[in-house]
């Protein structure tokens, strides 16, 4: 049993349930992104309460604290996609279901991002450009994000085949935390980018 990479899979984990939305409002005195919006803590809905500034330090927090870990494993030598993508996904699911927070977190597509980037460079601008055309077309980060996380399994078969079953777990774990704005967008309530609350 190796038990440094357990502790890392703990670590990441500790480090994914810091919830950089909620720090960020309250060092910048904006609502908490708990309770307003669409209660979710995340860069999206702080961009509606708080403005550009405070959503992209929620943004950088949430790809920092996903990242860090990861960074940590390679330094004590983890070095393969294989191992440092489920110290992610330990990551991704500290975000989501955050100890600190009473399990409520973000959807975690900024950790999604941060994961690939540091494991899959190539498969993370497929996935960014996937992104921002589909924002760019209909208007709705939800959309974007939904549509692009099926779309990296997909890529990840064809072209990284060893890892599909983490990164569809990834996936997976994004679309179900956008099961609200799934229901939005069918009943056509799902607000557009750039709206404020």
């Amino acid at each position: 049993m190796d038990l440094t990479y357990i502790s890392l899979f703990t670590f990441a984990y500790l480090s994914g349930s810091i919830s950089t939305a909620i720090v960020v409002c309250r060092i910048l005195t904006l609502p908490d992104p708990r309770i307003v919006g669409s209660h979710n803590p995340g860069a999206t809905n702080v961009h509606r309460i708080g403005g550009t500034k405070a959503a992209i330090l929620t943004l950088f927090g949430d790809m920092l604290k996903t990242v860090f870990p990861l960074v940590a494993a390679i330094y004590l030598g983890y070095s393969t996609a294989f191992e440092l993508i489920w110290l992610g996904v330990s990551g991704l699911l500290g975000h989501c279901f955050p100890v600190f927070f009473r399990f409520k977190g973000g959807k975690g597509v900024a950790s999604l991002f941060a994961i690939l980037i540091i494991t899959v460079p190539d498969l993370s601008l497929i996935a960014l450009t996937c992104w921002l055309i589909i924002v760019w077309s209909f208007r709705r980060s939800s959309i974007a994000s939904i549509a692009t996380a099926i779309i990296i399994p997909i890529f990840a078969y064809q072209f990284h085949s060893v890892l599909f079953i983490p990164l569809l777990f990834l996936s997976a774990v994004v679309v179900l935390r956008h099961k609200r704005n799934i229901a939005n967008i069918i009943q056509g309530k799902e607000p557009i980018v750039g709206h404020k609350s």
